[in-house]
């Protein structure tokens, strides 16, 4: 089973509300880009500072993909003008400014390429246990790690210097090389080290300021950031993967932190004896959703298994809800969030062809479709 041979394999298309606005909002079709390369362009093509630009969302970039930008409206004529390498501008209207998580969802279309023979049958029924749970575990995707969980446990443990080297030395760097980093010669290291801007960028200012809590501040924040979003997102997994061993997804207990939907807005509440009943009937709806922690210094701990779970599994990496707030590099800190337990889909196509299967589906924002297809497809080889 092969998921991204081409770029063409795997389509996504972001789906916002846009209301009515003093900004220019168009979209961008872009083939083998990612989000920020783009922007980065059109700002060095046109003059138009980067800040300018509003997007909801990173989209990858091996992928044909679709969202909107917004920008002011002065530069309508400026951009609508641009020509671009495998990219593609369109639909310009009015409307308002676009910022991170302005976003209902995506719809995608993914050929699946590699499918055994039984492979129907198998989805079929992996389809009707998804139906019965009313939906699939919300597990963070691979594309969410890379390594960067392994730093920002480091971090929240305050090893400084050992999650430095960890984000600074790679597999294929020569011995010497790693040395050097290791003895703390990185203005001898920068002369060797491999041209990779946030590294290098580091390296700079550790050869001036050899302080490793602070090094990282030279680094975007959404870079910077994703440390220890990465290690919350780990204890995520774990806790739903843990739980679904004890309760069936679509199920809650007392004690459970849930969602609820009020008009256009959802606030947070435990499940008590006296509403249990309401909340079973609301995740029936769709209006109530089981949710848990991405631990912080803030978080509300369900008084449940999930919240057991999220503190037994921290505690286990030395690691409390203060350590969040790393006291020596703050701007690395969490207050925390939450995150649906249960992810649900809608729309859901497929049909065989040549080279694979085609999956057409949409999901809501925060929703991975590598997680779905890997429960669509599970049991295929």
């Amino acid at each position: 089973m092969q998921i991204k041979k081409y770029p063409e394999d795997f389509q996504v298309e972001e789906v916002l509300v846009n209301k009515e606005g003093k900004y220019l909002v168009f979209k961008v079709k872009k083939t083998g880009r990612d989000t920020i390369d783009v922007i980065h362009e059109i700002a060095r093509r046109t003059g138009i500072p980067f800040g300018r630009f509003g997007y909801a969302g990173l989209k990858d970039r091996h992928a044909v993909t679709i969202q909107s930008f917004s920008v002011d409206r002065i530069y309508e004529e400026t951009i609508k003008n641009l020509e671009l390498t495998n990219v593609e501008l369109f639909d310009f209207k009015s409307g308002q400014k676009i910022d991170i998580g302005d976003l209902v969802g995506n719809k995608f279309n993914i050929l699946v390429r590699e499918i055994p023979e039984n492979a129907i049958s198998s989805i079929i029924s992996n389809i009707k246990k998804i139906e019965e749970h009313s939906g699939f575990p919300n597990l963070f995707g691979e594309q969410r790690f890379g390594g960067n969980e392994e730093i920002g446990k480091l971090l929240l443990q305050g090893k400084f210097k050992e999650s430095v080297e960890k984000f600074l030395i790679k597999d294929n760097l020569d011995e010497d090389l790693v040395n050097l980093i290791k003895d703390a010669k990185f203005e001898k290291a920068l002369e060797f080290y491999p041209n990779l801007h946030n590294e290098k960028q580091v390296l700079i200012y550790l050869s001036k300021y050899p302080d490793y809590s602070k090094a990282f501040r030279v680094l975007p924040a959404s870079v910077s950031s994703l440390f220890v979003h990465a290690y919350q997102a780990e204890i995520f997994n774990r806790v739903v993967l843990e739980r679904i061993n004890l309760i069936p997804l679509n199920e809650v207990e007392l004690g459970d932190l849930v969602s609820m939907k009020r008009g256009e807005d959802y606030y947070r509440t435990y499940v008590t004896k006296s509403n249990i009943e309401r909340v079973k009937k609301g995740m029936k709806s769709g209006d109530i959703n089981v949710i848990a922690p991405l631990v912080g210094y803030n978080s509300l701990i369900p008084k449940s298994t999930i919240g057991k779970l999220s503190l037994e599994l921290i505690e286990k990496d030395g690691i409390k809800k203060e350590s969040f707030r790393i006291e020596d590099a703050p701007f690395l800190g969490s207050s925390g969030a939450y995150r649906n337990i249960l992810g649900i889909y809608k729309d859901l196509f497929y049909e065989i062809e040549e080279d694979g299967i085609r999956f057409k589906f949409f999901l809501y924002k925060g929703e991975y479709a590598t997680v779905f297809l890997d429960y669509l497809t599970s049991s295929l080889s």
